[in-house]
């Protein structure tokens, strides 16, 4: 029975909705949020005998959070957009809306805690638990994630790079500069900001594990391919790095002073190539539709 007329009328439009196609509940149902409940509720402490406001339902919050995420929304945008949107509305099952600062609030404990290893963890388990077990191996890949700073100071720090010097700032520019990006240089380009690493199943193409770190990181230093990932499949980058001996190494060859590629290793390369393929598409989806910006913190998913 429905508690008032509204919920009577988002009820009969999500019906529309859904016969249209709603991805948001597919989440939804393939996901157990409950079993995120015993991790996030160490984020309170006003279940203790000190009391306090009672806080907004830590799975909702979750989900929040994920959809903000998603749709790269800020704080004050996911606000309205879940009081506006009737499939975000059914995304949280919930008629209680969180405001922009109980938003922020609730990734900033995220954050501080490190508890969204956890939750990363637990959401690896349910894939695993549903099949979606990896058998052919891990797809890894890294992607510069631009930051803006600027064009007078990017032409400035470009120019430097290219002529090997070093661009000197005052006390006071640099309380203003981002201390964690960077700069690097990729086939005669200059990029600043974060360079972003994911390891991807081949059998399902989900991203099971990633790292950010600043721009000037080598991709061979990111070693994200560990013992019992059955096979790696890895671009030229990571052309003559090590991983562990029980993994089949499907890097990509790559041609070095005086030694060209064989046929035979062009051949290969090709073969590692078209399995790799999949291993782009998160990073499009992240440029182009998600706009990932704060890579620094903690995005979830």
């Amino acid at each position: 029975m429905y508690e008032t007329f509204f919920d009577f009328d988002s009820n009969e439009r999500y019906k529309y909705i859904s016969k249209l196609g709603d991805r948001l509940n597919r989440v939804k149902e393939m996901i157990d949020w409950k079993s995120f409940r015993s991790i996030l509720s160490n984020l309170y402490n006003n279940h203790t005998d000190r009391g306090g406001r009672s806080n907004i339902d830590e799975i909702i919050m979750l989900k929040v959070l994920v959809l903000q995420n998603w749709y790269n929304l800020s704080d004050q945008e996911m606000e309205f957009q879940l009081a506006d949107r009737i499939s975000f509305h059914h995304f949280i099952s919930s008629s209680e809306i969180p405001d922009f600062s109980t938003i922020w609030r609730f990734r900033e404990r995220l954050n501080k805690s490190g508890v969204w290893k956890a939750v990363w963890n637990k959401l690896q388990n349910q894939l695993d638990n549903k099949n979606l077990k990896i058998k052919r191996g891990h797809i890894q890949d890294a992607t510069f994630i631009e930051s803006d700073l600027g064009k007078k100071r990017y032409s400035k720090e470009k120019k430097a790079m290219k002529e090997g010097k070093l661009v000197k700032y005052s006390e006071k520019q640099l309380n203003h500069i981002d201390a964690d990006s960077s700069f690097s240089i990729k086939s005669g380009q200059v990029h600043h900001g974060y360079k972003l690493s994911v390891k991807l199943d081949v059998d399902h193409e989900l991203i099971r594990e990633f790292e950010t770190v600043t721009a000037s990181r080598h991709d061979s230093t990111l070693e994200q391919i560990k013992e019992g990932d059955i096979a790696a499949y890895r671009d030229k980058g990571y052309f003559g790095t090590s991983i562990p001996k029980d993994v089949t190494n499907f890097t990509m060859d790559r041609a070095v002073r005086g030694r060209p590629l064989t046929k035979d290793q062009k051949e290969r390369n090709r073969k590692i190539s078209s399995v790799r393929a999949p291993g782009e598409r998160p990073f499009s989806v992240i440029k182009t539709v998600f706009i990932v910006k704060d890579l620094y913190t903690f995005h979830l998913f």
